[in-house]
C-alpha cells in the first residue's frame, strides 16, 4: 500500500492500527522523499534478521540448519510423556 504524506498525517493513528494488525508495510510517498510505516516488531524482526545474515559464515550455517529441518536431517519422531504417568521419571537421564 503506498499513500502521500499529507494522507498519513490524516490518519496515522488508524495507519499504526493497521500495520500492527496486518504486519504489513505502508509506503508513504513525499516529494522530501519516501518512508515506509511498519510495527515495532516487524521493525524489529527485520533488524534481527539483518545482523544474524551479516556475518557470511553465519548466513550460510543459518542456511544449512534451514535446508536440514526441511529435509528431516537428524529428526525423529517420539512420543510425549505423560507427566501424571508414575514411570515419567523413567526416561533418559534416571539412574
Amino acid at each position: 500500500m503506498s499513500i502521500t504524506a499529507s494522507q498519513a498525517r490524516k490518519e496515522l493513528f488508524p495507519l499504526i492500527k493497521k500495520v500492527n494488525e496486518n504486519h504489513e508495510a505502508i509506503e508513504i510517498v513525499s516529494k522530501h522523499g519516501n518512508a515506509v510505516l511498519v510495527s515495532a516488531e516487524d521493525y524489529m524482526a527485520l533488524r534481527e534478521g539483518s545482523y544474524l545474515l551479516r556475518s557470511p559464515a553465519n548466513a550460510r550455517r543459518l542456511l544449512k540448519a534451514y535446508e536440514n529441518a526441511l529435509s528431516h536431517i537428524n529428526v525423529s519422531e517420539r512420543e510425549l510423556i505423560d507427566p501424571e504417568s508414575p514411570d515419567a521419571g523413567a526416561g533418559a537421564g534416571a539412574a
